[in-house]
């Protein structure tokens, strides 16, 4: 046998395996992409550059070394945020993780250098601390959407110039089957964001509808009812007014649909900065807005799904003059049926014509109590006031 063919089954072993390491490699099996070492994905490599200025090379080296850094953590952070939680976090985001973000780089090392004419450039390999990051930002509020998007419901009116009807869609749903322009800005802004807009003209509730539920100002509650006929999570409740010439404005409000709380609210207005003006002008600013208040309020609507899953809080209720059980029985069912987030409702004690109950719900119990005191349908009328223990209500 000749001594080439020793090695051939080697060789074609050894050029198999690249060939299938290589393969794996590839999107189409990613269950094998460990077949090739990969790097921790705590350690970026960047590229710092810093200027020369009257041959000063140790400070333009060191101006490289602060650049890479502030490179380093700026690709930390998309890669463990994603984009979708970069364009949320942004402004907090550039304020105040990356400016104080010394702690949470573990080490760095420059791994080449270059020195020209006018500039330094250095390449550096830095490490950047996993669990002091995570605490941060976690710390800063800064958290990511798990689990299926959130749905929000978009109920905004718009009005364009002095003269012109307000629009809205709720006071016909059948009949407005176009996107105002202010709602196209709405879903575009906040399903980059990571939300799911839902499409109104495609699911059209069916159900006879509270004539309360068509007015152009809607309480939180005909908005959550809305958003319950839709199947969503969160109703974003408010207006658009665009004077031509003169500003774009936006005033916004997130209901929960299932507490009926209120999430969050913004309320911006940009002067149209032109004598000249244009619908493409008109459009900008109402995107700038539109993103502005994205990035105000979607944070805020992540954060309270994150909390309101996890906390659990139960409030004494105190039902003075009752005329009778079934004042109480009705009070019972409106608090499981209306109030939303409420898990049961246990009587506690009975003194006279009061009725004290111990209400568990999920949520924050500043928001519940908030949500309770500002209810207009009672089944009764009721005056209600805030103690130390809890609320009472006084029925007239």
């Amino acid at each position: 046998m000749e001594s080439g063919n020793l090695f051939r089954p080697v060789f074609f072993k050894i050029i198999s395996g690249l060939i299938l390491c290589l393969l794996f490699q590839s999107p189409f099996y990613p269950r094998f992409a460990g077949c090739l070492e990969k790097d921790d994905q705590s350690d970026i490599i960047v590229i710092g550059t810093g200027r020369i200025l009257e041959g000063n090379t140790a400070a333009a080296r060191k101006a490289a070394v602060s650049e890479a850094l502030i490179k380093g953590v700026e690709e930390y952070l998309t890669r463990y945020l994603g984009s979708q939680g970069m364009i949320n976090n942004f402004p907090r985001i550039i304020r105040e993780v990356i400016p104080q973000s010394g702690d949470e780089i573990e080490n760095f090392h420059i791994l080449a250098e270059d020195k020209g004419e006018h500039q330094y450039k250095i390449l550096v390999r830095v490490k950047v601390n996993e669990k002091l990051m995570e605490e941060k930002l976690r710390k800063l509020g800064m958290l990511l959407m798990e689990g299926p998007p959130i749905k929000i419901l978009f109920m905004v009116s718009q009005k364009i110039g002095s003269h012109e009807k307000e629009s809205y869609w709720w006071a016909d749903p059948e009949g407005n089957t176009v996107l105002t322009t202010t709602e196209l800005v709405l879903h575009r802004v906040f399903q980059e964001r990571g939300f799911s807009p839902v499409n109104r003209m495609q699911s059209v509730p069916e159900e006879k509808l509270n004539p309360d539920m068509m007015r152009p100002d809607l309480t939180e509650e005909d908005a959550a009812a809305w958003g319950e006929l839709f199947a969503s999570d969160v109703v974003i409740l408010g207006k658009s007014r665009i004077m031509e010439g003169q500003s774009v404005s936006l005033d916004l409000k997130a209901v929960d649909v299932k507490t009926r709380a209120v999430i969050a609210q913004d309320s911006l207005m940009e002067p149209i900065a032109s004598d000249l003006v244009t619908m493409d002008l008109i459009l900008e600013t109402l995107e700038r807005i539109v993103n502005r208040t994205g990035a105000r309020l979607g944070p805020e609507i992540i954060k309270f799904f994150e909390e309101t899953e996890e906390e659990t809080n139960i409030i004494d209720i105190e039902l003075r003059g009752l005329k009778g059980f079934d004042q109480f029985r009705a009070f019972r069912d409106f608090l499981q049926n209306k109030m939303g987030g409420v898990t049961s409702v246990i009587q506690k004690r009975i003194k006279g014509d009061s009725i004290t109950v111990a209400v568990e719900f999920t949520g924050k119990k500043d928001a519940f109590i908030n949500k309770l005191m500002g209810y207009e349908r009672f089944p009764f009328r009721a005056i209600v006031s805030r103690t130390e223990e809890g609320i009472v209500l006084e029925i007239k």
